[in-house]
C-alpha cells in the first residue's frame, strides 16, 4: 500500500512539473536571449484625433527623450490638426528636447497629418506616408464665425452684449460684426499662419519661403506630391520607419517598443482626459474660479464637443 501511495504521489508530482516547466522554461529561454541578443529601445507615442490639449504628449516625449535606455522615438499621427496653440506646444517641446537629450526622432503617418498635427511632424528629423496618405493642409483659421443677428431681429429678440473694449464681441454669434473687427480677426489668423510657413520652412530644408504659395495655401496633398514638395522624406509604411530609426540611431538587432499607457476605456471617450485625476483636478480649478453661471453660459457659446475644428485659432 506504501509503494502504490509512492507512485502515485511521483505521477502527482511529475504532473505538477509538466504543468510548470513550460512557464519556467520560456522566462529562462526569454533571459538567455536578452542577454546574447539584447533588444533595443525605442520610444512609441501615437497622436491621434483632434489637438486639443498637450500635456499628455508632451509629458511622455520628455520621459522618452530624458530615458538613456530608449535611443529613438516613433511618432505615430493619425489627425486633422486642432488647436494651433496646442499644436504649437508639443512642436515647441520637441525643439527643445532635441537640444537638451538629442536623440532621432521619425513621423510615420498612415492616413492623415494636416493642419496642426503636420506642424508637429515638420519638427521631428524625418516623415513617412504611404502613398496615399494626406498632408498638408497648412494654414490657420478660426472657425465658427456665423452671425445670428438676423435670426434675432427675425423673431423680434433683442439681444444687448454689455461690453468694454472695441473688439470684445468680436466672436459673438449674436452681435454684429464691423469692417474693423473682420480685418482685426483677419490680422490674427495672418499672424498664425505666418509663424506656420516660418516654422515649416526653418525644419524642413526641402522647402522655402519663397515658394511658399506652392505648399501652404491650405490644400491637401497626397504623400507623393508631398514627396515632391519636401513636405516629407519618403514614401513608405512601417518598415521604412524601423529601417530609418535604425540608420539614424545606429541600431541593430531588434526593437524593443516603449508605449504609454493604454487610455482609460470610457472616462477618456466622455471626457476627453486621459487621466482620472488630472481631469478631476481641472474641473475643481474650474469650479472655484467660476461661478456655474458662468460654466453654463460658456458652455452655451462654445462649439460642440464632437466636431472637426477646436476653437479658438485652428491648425
Amino acid at each position: 500500500m506504501a509503494r502504490l501511495f509512492d507512485y502515485l504521489k511521483n505521477i502527482f508530482l511529475i504532473l505538477i512539473l509538466l504543468q510548470i516547466a513550460p512557464p519556467i522554461l520560456q522566462s529562462l529561454k526569454k533571459q538567455y536571449l536578452e542577454v546574447l541578443e539584447p533588444k533595443t529601445q525605442i520610444g512609441l507615442l501615437t497622436i491621434k484625433g483632434i489637438v486639443y490639449d498637450s500635456d499628455y504628449y508632451i509629458k511622455f516625449l520628455k520621459q522618452f527623450f530624458k530615458n538613456t535606455n530608449i535611443k529613438a522615438i516613433l511618432l505615430k499621427i493619425e489627425s486633422p490638426g486642432g488647436a494651433a496653440g496646442s499644436s504649437e506646444a508639443i512642436a515647441n517641446e520637441i525643439e527643445i528636447m532635441k537640444r537638451e537629450s538629442p536623440k532621432p526622432i521619425v513621423t510615420l503617418c498612415e492616413n492623415l497629418c494636416t493642419s496642426g498635427s503636420y506642424y508637429i511632424a515638420s519638427t521631428t528629423d524625418y516623415i513617412i506616408a504611404p502613398p496615399s496618405a494626406l498632408i498638408g493642409s497648412i494654414g490657420t483659421k478660426i472657425p465658427y464665425q456665423f452671425k445670428l443677428n438676423d435670426f434675432l431681429k427675425h423673431f423680434n429678440i433683442k439681444y444687448i452684449p454689455i461690453k468694454s473694449g472695441e473688439y470684445k464681441d468680436s466672436t459673438d454669434p449674436f452681435a454684429e460684426i464691423t469692417s474693423e473687427q473682420i480685418a482685426q480677426l483677419q490680422s490674427v489668423t495672418d499672424d498664425s499662419y505666418q509663424n506656420f510657413i516660418e516654422h515649416v520652412a526653418k525644419n524642413r530644408s526641402q522647402v522655402m519661403l519663397d515658394n511658399a504659395k506652392e505648399w501652404a495655401n491650405g490644400k491637401l496633398f497626397t504623400a507623393r506630391q508631398a514627396l515632391k514638395l519636401g513636405l516629407i522624406n519618403e514614401v513608405g509604411s512601417q518598415t521604412n520607419a524601423i529601417n530609418q530609426l535604425k540608420k539614424l540611431a545606429i541600431i541593430d538587432g531588434e526593437i524593443e517598443w516603449v508605449i504609454p499607457p493604454k487610455d482609460q476605456g470610457l472616462w477618456s471617450f466622455f471626457t476627453g482626459s486621459r487621466d482620472i485625476n488630472e481631469f478631476s483636478n481641472t474641473m475643481q480649478t474650474s469650479l472655484n474660479q467660476y461661478s456655474i453661471l458662468d460654466i453654463l453660459y460658456f458652455i452655451a457659446k462654445s462649439p460642440p464637443y464632437f466636431s472637426r475644428d477646436a476653437p479658438g485659432l485652428c491648425q
